[in-house]
C-alpha cells in the first residue's frame, strides 16, 4: 500500500488488452515514487484473474481485486472510488495504454493547492499505438477551469476537444466527496463527475499528450445513443449553457447524424416517422452547417490528411 499515488485499472473482459495497460503503469520512468497499481477486475469470467496469476502476483507494486458478482459501470466507479486511500488517485481502463512519462509530467501540477484534478492529452488509435497521431484536443498550453459552464461547453463540438476521463489524476478528499446519487447516469457520468468536483477546486488540462486512447470502431461505446446525449445537454442547461448557442446546434446535428448512420440503409427505414424526421431536419439545417467555421475547418482538415 501507499499513502501517495494509487493507479486503478478498471477490468472488464478484456484479458486480450489490459495487459498493455499494466505494462505501461509499470514502466514508468519516475522509479523513486512511491505508488501502488490496483486490478479492479469486474469480469464475467476468469481470464484476467488468471493473467494476473500467471504474470503479476509476484509484483509487489500490483494489488489485485476481484469483484465478484459483477458490478454495473457506475456501481464499479463507485466502490473504487471509496476504497481509495493514498492521498491522489488515476482511474485508468483496461483498453488504454500510459505514456511512460505520465507520472512524471502530470504530478507536478496535482500539487498545487487550488487544482482538484488535472487532465493530460492523448493520442487515439484503434489497434496499433504506432497509428495513433490524432490527438484529443489542440491546446498548446495549460487550460484551467474554475467553473461547471465553461468546463461542460468543452464536451460540445467546436470547442478544441477534451481531456479524456481515464486520464485524469485526482485529489482523493475531493473525489470521495462527490455522492454518485447526484450525477447524471449513462454515458455522461463520466462528465457530471468531473463537473462535479469544481466545487472543490479547479480543473487543469496539460497540453502533451501523455497516454494513448483506444477508439473502438463497434460495440456501446462506439453506438449513438440519443437519450443519453439529451440528459447531458439538459445537465448543460441546467449549468448555464446557451440552448441557442452554435456548439449545441453543432452538436445535436452531429449526434442524429450519426445515429442515422447506424440505423442501415435509407430505403429500409424511410417508411419509419422517426427516421423520416430526423432525416428532414438533417437536410434543411445542412446549409446552416455549411455556415460554420467548424465544418470548413473539418473539411480543410481532411484535404490536408
Amino acid at each position: 500500500m501507499t499513502d501517495f499515488l494509487q493507479i486503478i485499472i478498471l477490468s472488464r473482459d478484456r484479458v486480450d488488452l489490459i495487459q498493455n495497460s499494466i505494462d505501461s503503469a509499470i514502466a514508468q520512468n519516475e522509479p523513486g515514487l512511491d505508488y501502488e497499481i490496483i486490478i479492479s477486475d469486474n469480469s464475467d469470467n476468469d481470464d484476467v484473474n488468471e493473467l494476473i496469476n500467471k504474470y503479476y502476483l509476484k509484483s509487489n507494486k500490483i494489488k489485485y481485486i476481484r469483484r465478484e458478482p459483477p458490478l454495473s459501470g457506475n456501481a464499479h466507479y463507485e466502490v473504487v472510488i471509496s476504497e481509495l486511500n493514498a492521498k491522489y488517485a488515476v482511474i485508468f481502463h483496461d483498453d488504454d495504454i500510459l505514456h511512460p512519462d505520465y507520472i512524471k509530467q502530470i504530478t507536478p501540477l496535482i500539487l498545487n493547492d487550488s487544482i482538484a484534478a488535472v487532465g493530460c492529452n492523448a493520442l487515439t488509435f484503434n489497434n496499433k499505438i504506432g497509428d495513433a497521431t490524432k490527438k484529443t484536443h489542440n491546446f498548446k498550453s495549460i487550460k484551467k477551469f474554475d467553473n461547471k459552464k465553461d468546463f461542460l461547453q468543452q464536451y460540445l463540438v467546436g470547442n478544441g476537444g477534451i481531456a479524456p476521463f481515464p486520464g485524469y489524476i485526482y485529489k482523493t478528499k475531493f473525489i470521495q466527496k462527490i455522492p454518485f446519487k447526484s450525477l447524471i447516469s449513462g454515458k455522461h457520468l463520466d462528465v457530471s463527475l468531473l463537473a462535479s468536483l469544481l466545487d472543490y477546486g479547479a480543473i487543469a488540462w496539460i497540453p502533451e499528450a501523455l497516454m494513448y486512447y483506444r477508439v473502438h470502431l463497434k460495440g456501446d461505446s462506439a453506438t449513438e445513443v440519443i437519450p443519453h446525449r439529451l440528459k447531458y445537454l439538459r445537465y448543460a442547461y441546467s449549468e448555464g449553457i446557451d440552448r441557442e448557442s452554435k456548439s449545441v446546434f453543432l452538436s445535436r446535428y452531429l449526434w442524429w447524424f450519426n445515429w442515422i448512420r447506424q440505423q442501415g440503409s435509407f430505403t429500409s427505414n424511410i417508411s419509419k416517422w422517426k427516421y423520416r424526421i430526423v432525416t428532414k431536419f438533417l437536410i434543411f439545417r445542412f446549409f446552416n452547417v455549411i455556415s460554420t467555421s467548424y465544418f470548413w475547418f473539418k473539411i480543410l482538415k481532411k484535404m490536408s490528411n
